[in-house]
């Protein structure tokens, strides 16, 4: 099957979801909502969210629950495009979906190791979809170890059995750091039994998001963590774009965060730590830089699989903005109070910092 009869359809599909993903006004307007029901009734009456939210009691809907809804509807329009693929394909497609179930694990274990009781199952959406994770045995677990134990017989096991050595104390950051790089690995294998020319297009868009979340880690692995240089260049992600194991090395040993930013100041990337609040703005200016970069791989490789893989990630954009809105309606803070965290410098898709 060439590449037209096999993407044509697929993409004409994203396209009209993507047609429907909500705009920089609609961001405005839900943060000048008073309420989460606020928020609710405008996702039901202007925008794609109406369908499922039709049927939703909004009047007594609370933070988690609105949160689950958009997450849930993310899912549905992933399943709907994995369906156009079989074989190798839905492979690997199903792979890119394993990241929103690491986060979701993540997050158990956090409050696992805080010794918190997990309680409201539904936020924990996408755990289990395509992985075969039971999300029942994870809310279960009352150490990191029996975690992974839920996970035996699922491609992240393996990755993660290193972890029950019996020496071994119960370590939150190794187990996310795992997490993360297990499923690199995951995805590069998944993406070596694709075809040629659409292996070559996927190493070079992971190359370029993992050369910028590379440099986040960096940065704040330097500012924050009290890590030796070797296990700050040991969670990096082995792949680049424009960054390659020397580049990122040579950061890594960096004495000090003004050492760090003049090396990287010698590469394509530098930019993003111009100007101020750095902290506050650096997630965002990313997420933008690489939606501006995958966008043009999409211009010239139309009919590849870049087209599901940047959905992906616009979807993932939405989600976040959507969620820090409802976070922040959910923490009923004063005006006053949002006002000093001015939550749209947090968000993605408002007041694009880049030219």
């Amino acid at each position: 099957m060439n590449s037209v009869t096999k993407y044509s359809a697929v993409n004409t599909k994203i396209k009209a979801i993507e047609g429907k993903f909500l705009k920089e006004e609609d961001y405005k307007t839900m943060l000048e909502c008073k309420s989460i029901k606020e928020v609710a009734y405008f996702l039901k009456e202007k925008t794609h969210y109406h369908e499922i939210l039709e049927y939703i009691d909004l009047d007594r809907i609370n933070r988690i629950e609105l949160e689950s809804i958009i997450k849930n509807n993310m899912l549905i329009s992933i399943v709907k495009i994995i369906s156009y693929f079989n074989g190798e394909y839905r492979s690997f497609i199903k792979a890119l979906f394993l990241k929103y179930e690491i986060e979701d694990l993540k997050n158990i274990a956090r409050i696992i190791y805080n010794g918190k009781t997990i309680d409201h199952i539904e936020k924990y959406v996408y755990i289990g979809k395509f992985s075969g994770i039971d999300v029942n045995k994870v809310i279960k677990a009352k150490l990191i170890r029996e975690v992974i134990m839920t996970m035996e017989g699922t491609e992240l096991y393996k990755y993660l059995l290193p972890l029950l050595d019996g020496n071994l104390k119960e370590n939150l950051f190794r187990f996310e750091m795992v997490l993360d790089m297990s499923y690199y690995a995951i995805l590069q294998n998944k993406w070596n039994k694709l075809s040629k020319s659409d292996m070559e297009i996927l190493k070079q868009a992971q190359g370029v998001v993992s050369d910028l979340l590379n440099i986040q880690w960096i940065y704040r692995g330097i500012k924050y963590y009290n890590l030796t240089q070797e296990e700050l260049l040991n969670y990096t992600i082995n792949l680049g774009f424009s960054l390659n194991f020397n580049d990122r090395k040579k950061m890594c040993y960096c004495k000090n965060l003004e050492e760090f930013l003049a090396v990287l100041h010698e590469k394509r990337y530098g930019f993003l730590f111009d100007g101020e609040e750095i902290d506050i703005l650096l997630d965002r200016k990313i997420y933008r830089y690489i939606e501006k970069e995958l966008r043009k791989l999409e211009k010239i490789y139309s009919m590849s699989i870049i087209s599901v893989f940047n959905f992906f990630l616009l979807y993932e954009y939405e989600i976040k903005d959507i969620i820090s809105v409802i976070e922040i309606k959910g923490y009923d803070m004063e005006e006053k109070s949002v006002r000093k965290y001015d939550p749209e410098k947090y968000m993605i898709k408002v007041l694009d910092t880049l030219s």
